[in-house]
């Protein structure tokens, strides 16, 4: 029986962004040139990629056919004249007035960097599949609604200004921004609009927003109750008012919770009426763009997408606070929930309040000398969409042997990779190997205990493509390391053994926009498995690897998932299949075992592909860019990893060792 019950008939590639035309994109998906047109199948794996951030409905498991068509002309013409997708959001307007239970200020903070970091990621999985790549343009609706919900126009500015450092400071190539005066015209303003020009004339937006694209008549009550879009947007509204006002209309002698309610159904309805004038005006300026949405929908019109990474109903930043576990996966939730629960802290950025994480002694003396208390000269920020990113608060270069060990080796077995950045000492080799000594057990291979990892052209040194300037395939290290082992029938025998850890030092800065090293955690990995192939699925599966390198080697019977020996969490194993076409030295064969038989499983072709496609998708995986004194410590049952091609020759190099 067939355990892959409703994969796509063409896989979809979440690949990579920022690639020359000179390189070749390491997993195409099997995009060829199908009787149906290269346009529409092209169109039609960009959509795939957009519905897999769509925000998921309890009524709606796929995008209506009427949808569906409508979207698929829109991108299909842009695929056929070799344009990029344009895509536009109306959100991002200013933090929830009800910074006491909700949010945790007036400005963004690490929700608001995952939402664009995530929305980022969608562009480019795109650009990966598709070279003219995605833009999306987020236009802030603040001043549409701002003045009904007692929120100055001064914050309204703060908030938007802050958000666009953000994406600069981030580097968020793919995103865009737009306020309301870029949708109504305004005579004599400046080209460029300061704090003080923006909230002198907020009035002015929306009176003009109001008179060109309003429309004084609308019965919202019938439009509600006749049109299933406006009536999701009114649920919508009412659910997150009745908190967002709380503290605007506290309900108490003055007030009582009916006539709150009444309140909030009627402050609903005027954001409705203000929000259709916007809709129009949205579509007049942003024509023939893919329009996406914050909000459940019909997705008829309008795409609604999730907008954070998150196992709850909370998903956009504006409305919650986020919080992440020891693991690196988010949660968000309103700002009271994550204070009354003592497995959270908070913790502070820039010196506001950024994000909850889940409390853990790993957090603690992390450098050798520190109290009991949180380390005071490191910061550790979680990473999109995996990892934690160590720096010292200060600006102090900590020396590399102060960090405590068995700390770094516990977070990184739980949330990997872990990056340490601005440390001392890390292009030092004898005190590089020292530390591997004191985390572990070194493991040296044929090469030695460190390897060199940089572009030697033809020169293999028999790993294989690992010293060129190839992608290479995405694996575990050390899947190739053969040992003598006596049996239980004393027989001796070779049995693969791969390395608990890895770690990386960084002795150049690696070239802008390629040479990345990509980390995808099995957390991430069982959490965006598709419904066709639950984890379930996967456990009793075994499999085959074959390559021409390594002596010929074959090894067979490997596990697909094994359990990690530290945290127990389940872990998935796996060498992405590498043909011929992809290399210039040996490619790499996988096959899928029947459990039963020991043969070829009937759908091994399809779980490769799926789980392929998962560890290149960005929801997934994590592209690092070397800058030069990184260290970087990844568990190697918890994370897979690969890397992206660069220029051969290029200055790039890099310092491994292995220990268990």
């Amino acid at each position: 029986m067939s355990i892959v019950t409703a994969l796509p008939p063409v896989p979809v590639a979440l690949g990579h962004t920022h690639l020359r035309a000179t390189h070749s994109l390491p997993y195409d998906g099997g995009l060829d040139k199908t009787p149906a047109g290269p346009h529409v199948h092209t169109a039609s794996k960009i959509l795939a990629i957009i519905e897999r951030y769509r925000l998921l409905q309890p009524s709606q498991d796929d995008i209506p056919a009427r949808g569906h068509t409508k979207f698929l002309q829109l991108v299909a013409s842009k695929v056929s004249n070799g344009q990029p997708i344009q895509m536009c959001l109306p959100a991002f307007p200013f933090k929830s007035p009800n910074s006491v239970d909700k949010v945790l200020g007036r400005l963004p903070d690490k929700g608001e960097e995952f939402a664009l970091a995530h929305m980022n990621g969608m562009c480019a999985a795109i650009g990966g599949i598709y070279e003219p790549g995605a833009l999306l343009t987020i236009i802030s609706d603040g001043l549409v609604y701002n003045d009904i919900l007692s929120v100055p126009d001064r914050d309204v500015w703060a908030y938007g200004t802050a958000l666009r450092s953000m994406s600069a400071e981030e580097e968020f190539k793919h995103i865009n921004f737009a306020r309301l005066q870029d949708l109504v015209h305004v005579e004599n303003l400046p080209e460029e609009l300061d704090e003080s020009v923006y909230v002198e004339n907020a009035s002015n937006f929306r009176d003009t927003l109001l008179s060109r694209f309003g429309d004084a008549e609308l019965d919202m009550s019938s439009r509600i109750h006749d049109d299933d879009d406006t009536c999701m947007t009114y649920r919508g509204y009412i659910r997150f008012l009745c908190t967002d006002l709380l503290h605007v209309y506290p309900i108490g002698p003055d007030r009582t919770k009916s006539q709150y309610k009444k309140t909030i159904e009627k402050i609903a309805k005027r954001m409705l009426m203000r929000g259709d004038a916007f809709a129009h005006a949205v579509k007049e300026r942003f024509i023939d763009q893919l329009r996406l949405s914050i909000h459940p929908s019909t997705f008829v019109n309008k795409i609604s997408v999730n907008l954070l990474p998150t196992d709850t109903i909370f998903t956009t930043p504006w409305h919650c606070s986020i919080g992440f576990r020891l693991d690196g996966t988010a949660t968000t939730g309103p700002r009271e929930q994550f204070e009354k629960d003592d497995a959270w802290e908070l913790v502070y950025e820039d010196g506001r309040p950024s994000f909850f994480r889940e409390r853990s002694e790993m957090y603690s003396g992390f450098i050798k000398g520190d109290s009991d208390g949180q380390s005071s000269r490191v910061s550790f920020s979680p990473m999109y969409p995996s990892g934690l990113m160590i720096r010292s608060t200060d600006g102090s270069e900590i020396p590399l042997t102060d960090v405590d060990s068995q700390k770094l080796r516990g977070l990184t077995q739980n949330n990997s990779p872990v990056v340490l950045r601005g440390f001392r000492e890390t292009m030092d080799r004898e005190r590089f190997v020292a530390k591997a000594h004191d985390l572990g057990v070194p493991t040296p291979w044929k090469f030695g205990l460190v390897l060199e990892v940089k572009d030697r052209g033809d020169e293999s040194r028999g790993l294989n493509n690992v010293l060129s300037a190839e992608w290479m395939p995405w694996h575990y290290d050390g899947i190739f390391k053969m040992t003598k082992h006596t049996d239980a029938d004393g027989k001796e025998v070779e049995v693969s053994t791969p390395p608990r850890f890895m770690m990386f030092t960084s002795i150049t800065t690696s070239p802008k926009d390629t040479g990345f090293t990509l980390f995808a955690s099995s957390s991430l990995m069982i959490q965006n498995l598709p419904r066709s192939l639950p984890l379930e699925a996967l456990r009793p599966l075994k499999w085959t690897v074959r390559t021409g390198a390594f002596d010929e080697l074959k090894l067979h019977g490997l596990p697909l998932v094994v359990d990690h020996p530290a945290t127990g969490r389940p872990c998935v194993r796996f060498h992405e299949p590498w043909p011929q076409a992809k290399t210039k030295f040996s490619p790499t064969s996988v096959t899928v075992e029947d459990g039963a038989t020991g043969g070829a499983h009937g759908d091994s072709g399809r779980i490769c592909e799926a789980l392929t496609e998962l560890l290149h998708d960005r929801r997934v995986a994590y592209y690092h860019s070397w800058e030069k004194g990184d260290v970087v410590v990844n568990d190697n049952i918890l994370a897979m990893h690969t890397r992206s091609d660069f220029t051969a020759g290029c200055d790039r190099e890099l310092w491994r060792i292995h220990f268990d």
